[in-house]
Order: structure tokens, then C-alpha cells, then sequence
């Protein structure tokens, strides 16, 4: 098997008569992680374990704990047992907070002191996936090293988990009560000097992990909510592809007189948002207006943000004239928030809009309260308005294509074929174009996006990225067939 953990945690499908994917993440395998996860993390027998922040709710031992939350799709409960399995094999406690945002377990285990934050996610994935993302007791996403421990003790065919003797086992009870804790903190977190009484406000939750959550959250905080896919079934996950381009929630923001419309994927870590008018801002355009306001407000610590080299060139002219530096990081927002935490910047984020804004106890992306911050700077700036706070924002054309391809181990620039395809759309492009090639992270896909510097003819961009990645797909299919 190849490496376990990928850009945001592990990932598989479940669909295990589903031949594409080359990872399947079965019980069998989550089983294994949860004991390599506890194994690496719990103390060993007779050693102190004590959990700051208080014990768990399972008697008077205190110990180390996990808390574990998941999004609505089926798949998951079959996981969260296999790993809860694990874990209270090893010794270690767990807490089930249920279906809940990504970001829910982060602030959680940092909240309560546990030792270990499990989310069984596959975010914005397609049904079939699923995923294994972990986060340590400061709330952050566990380190490499301590990654890459734990991959070589699930992948150690000689290494066998015994379990704790009977009096040693862990112990897991359902913890909803935790959902709540979080949206307290959501609702507290807010910074505005007026509610959002008197705003109309779509949200469109993917029926993932936000469906109650963000919804409460808002209505708290005074606005007037229409839900759109907000009716998990376990199934319908992800089904409406509204986070990637959300044109029906942009039509019902119009066709309503909303003031804002908010649109998560499935585990609530990312966000993009339709302005009154129906346009789209993505995170390209939260990281501009958020920039702006915490430079003005002197809350900006170092005075840069960082993105990704998917970012629009119009970000970086936006912020250039304030003197904020735009420092492009590896896509992917784990290498974001290492830049950030190098940096020492408070924000950072993509395209795509997994923003990071590291205050008030925030460590990861985090899709509502995001949206929440962006809320309250329209109620207290913009009399309201998303649009007034994005005015003046230039968007260059730029294009960005995914499609199924196998892996290769070889570096796919270094083949002279696909060298001379890129060369191709670069010069077609235009003076100072940006082409980029990569692997998802996430999924078995292939992406190519090209960025402009200049104004030109966005959807011949779009078409002509498209030809390229397809040609660029069949010679990688072709390698791949060659090498078999």
C-alpha cells in the first residue's frame, strides 16, 4: 500500500467494488488505525495520564481521551466504530459528538483538553468517499513526524496491537451535548457592534456537516435563514456541487432579496459566498476584504497574508498598495497554515475557500465562522452589503480544470510530451501566464489551472485549458499503460 496520509489527512473509498480508486478504506484498516493512533498516543499502563481541561464523563479515572465527530455520510458509522474499536483497545477514552463541521472537533479537543481529535470526513468528495483527518490537543492538525509514526506502525505487517488488559480498556459514550458547546462558541465569537437582525440570509449546506449547525448560528445572531440542501440522508452529500460554483444559491439570493448567500462543502471547513446582487465570492475575495479590515484594525501581526500560487493575480494587486505582501504557499491548506505559523500572520487561505483565521481560538479552517466574520463586517462597514466590501477587487481571467488520471511516480513536467502542451498554453496564454500541473491531494484527479496577469477572454481560456489537461491526461494514461 502506498502512503496513508495525503494532503488533508487520509483518504479512501468505501465503494469497495469501485476499481479507480487505488485506496480502499475499509473497517478492517480503520480498525488498524485507531490501534496505531492509540497505541502511539496513550500512555503506557502504570504511567500518569492525566487530561487537562478535566476528566470525560466515564468516572473517576482521568485519562487520555479522544473526541470524535463525523460528517452525515453512511459510510461513517461504519468507520467511527472500527476506529473507536481501536482507540478503546489501546487504552484510550472517546467521546462521540455526531454529526458535526470539521472545525467543530478542532475547537473541541482544544477547548476540553482532550489528546486527540478524530473527524471521519472525506469533505467535499463525492458519497462513495470517505476519510480519516486527526488533530492534537492544541487543536492543530498533528505534525508530520507524528504522521508519518503512525503510518509506519499501520504499515508494519509484523506489528501486532494487543489490547489493554480488561481493566485497562477505554470507554466511549455519545456526547451531542458537544454540538452545542460549539455553537455557543460560534455565536460568542461574534464581532460585530450590531447583530443580524433585519438580514436575509441562504445557506447552502451540501447536506453535510453544517445543516444544523450554521443555521442555528445565524438565527442566533438575529437573521432571517433559508436552508438549501440541508437534509442529509447519508447519500446526498455533496450532491449539488453548489461550493465549487454556486449558481442556484446566487439565483435564489436574487430571486429572494437576500443580502447574503452562504455556501459550504461537506465537513463545513470551506466557504464561498453570493453577494446581493447574485455575484460570487470566492476565497480569493474573503481573504481581500478580511486583509483589508484587519490592517485597518491593526489585528494584521505580520504584515503579510499567505495563498497559494492558485490565487488570482487580482489579491495580489488589491493588497499590494496597503504594503500586505501575498506569500504563496504549496496548495493544499496544511501547508498554508505551516507558512502562516512560519510567518506568524493570522490569515491565510485559498481559492477554493478554505480560509484561516488564526484568532479566538481558531486553528483550522473554519467554513461558518468565516462567513460570521464577513457577516459582521456588512452589518458594521456596509450597511449590509457584501458588494460594497468587495468593490473595486480586480479578477483576472484564470482557469482551472480537474479530470480522472492515473498516478505516476515520475514527475510529470520532466516528460518531454506534456513539457511541450504547457509550453503551448503558456504562450497561448499571453505575456506573464501562470501554468501549474499537479495531483490532487484528495482525489484521484489531475489539475491543471492557469493564471493571467492582464485582462483577456476568460472562457477561451477555460476551453483551451480543457484541451490541454484532456491531451495531457491521454499521454499520462499512455505512460501508465506503458509501464504495466
Amino acid at each position: 500500500m502506498d502512503a496513508l496520509f495525503g494532503t488533508d489527512g487520509i483518504r479512501g473509498t468505501t465503494e469497495f467494488t469501485n476499481e479507480h480508486r487505488s485506496r480502499k478504506l475499509t473497517p478492517e484498516l480503520a480498525l488498524r488505525i485507531g490501534q496505531a493512533v492509540g497505541y502511539a498516543l496513550t500512555p503506557t499502563p502504570g504511567s500518569s495520564a492525566a487530561t487537562p481541561g478535566g476528566g470525560t464523563g466515564m468516572g473517576v479515572r482521568v485519562r487520555a481521551f479522544a473526541i470524535i465527530g463525523r460528517d452525515p455520510r453512511i459510510s461513517g458509522m461504519m468507520l467511527e466504530s472500527a476506529i473507536t474499536a481501536g482507540l478503546l483497545s489501546q487504552g484510550m477514552d472517546v467521546l462521540h459528538a455526531g454529526v458535526v463541521p470539521t472545525p467543530a472537533v478542532a475547537y473541541l479537543t482544544r477547548h476540553l483538553g482532550a489528546s486527540l481529535g478524530v473527524v471521519i470526513s472525506a469533505s467535499h468528495n463525492p458519497v462513495e468517499d470517505n476519510g480519516i483527518k486527526f488533530f492534537g490537543p492544541d487543536g492543530y492538525k498533528l505534525d508530520d513526524a507524528l504522521e508519518d509514526g503512525i503510518q509506519s506502525l499501520v504499515l508494519d505487517p509484523a506489528r501486532v496491537f494487543t489490547p489493554r488488559d480488561t481493566r485497562g480498556l477505554g470507554r466511549s459514550r455519545s456526547a451531542p451535548e458537544l454540538v452545542e458547546v460549539y455553537v455557543d462558541y460560534l455565536v460568542h465569537s461574534w464581532r460585530g457592534k450590531q447583530d443580524l437582525s433585519g438580514l436575509r440570509i441562504v445557506l447552502e449546506c451540501a447536506n453535510g456537516a453544517t445543516s444544523f449547525v450554521a443555521p442555528e448560528a445565524f438565527r442566533r445572531l438575529g437573521a432571517w435563514v433559508e436552508v438549501l440542501s440541508g437534509n442529509p440522508d447519508g447519500f446526498n452529500i455533496n450532491e449539488s456541487y453548489e461550493y465549487i460554483e454556486p449558481r442556484t444559491l446566487a439565483a435564489r439570493v436574487v430571486a429572494t432579496g437576500a443580502h447574503l448567500g452562504v455556501a459550504f462543502d461537506g465537513d463545513g471547513d470551506r466557504v464561498v459566498l453570493v453577494d446581493e446582487r447574485g455575484d460570487i465570492v470566492d476565497g480569493d475575495g474573503i481573504l481581500a476584504v478580511l486583509a483589508r479590515y484587519f490592517h485597518a484594525q491593526g489585528l494584521l501581526s505580520a504584515p503579510a497574508i499567505v495563498a497559494t500560487p492558485m490565487s488570482n493575480f487580482g489579491l495580489h494587486e488589491t493588497l499590494r498598495p496597503l504594503g500586505i505582501e501575498v506569500v504563496e504557499a504549496k496548495v493544499g491548506d496544511k501547508f498554508v497554515l505551516e507558512r502562516m505559523r512560519e510567518l506568524g500572520t493570522v490569515l491565510g487561505g485559498e481559492q477554493s475557500g478554505h480560509i484561516l483565521i488564526l484568532d479566538r481560538g481558531q486553528t483550522t479552517g473554519d467554513g461558518i465562522y468565516t462567513a460570521l466574520v464577513v457577516a459582521a463586517l456588512m452589518v458594521d462597514e456596509a450597511d449590509g452589503s457584501l458588494s460594497r466590501l468587495t468593490a473595486g477587487i480586480p479578477r483576472y481571467p484564470q482557469a482551472m480544470v480537474s479530470l480522472d488520471a492515473p498516478r505516476l511516480s515520475i514527475p510529470l513536467t520532466e516528460v518531454p510530451e506534456i513539457r511541450a502542451i504547457l509550453d503551448g498554453l503558456r504562450a497561448r496564454a499571453g505575456e506573464g501566464a501562470e501554468v501549474l500541473l499537479r495531483y490532487s491531494g484528495t482525489e484521484d484527479k489531475l489539475r491543471l489551472s492557469v493564471r493571467t496577469p492582464t485582462n483577456g477572454d476568460q472562457r477561451r481560456l477555460a476551453e483551451e485549458t480543457h484541451r490541454a489537461l484532456e491531451r495531457i491526461v491521454a499521454e499520462v494514461r499512455r505512460l501508465a499503460e506503458k509501464r504495466r
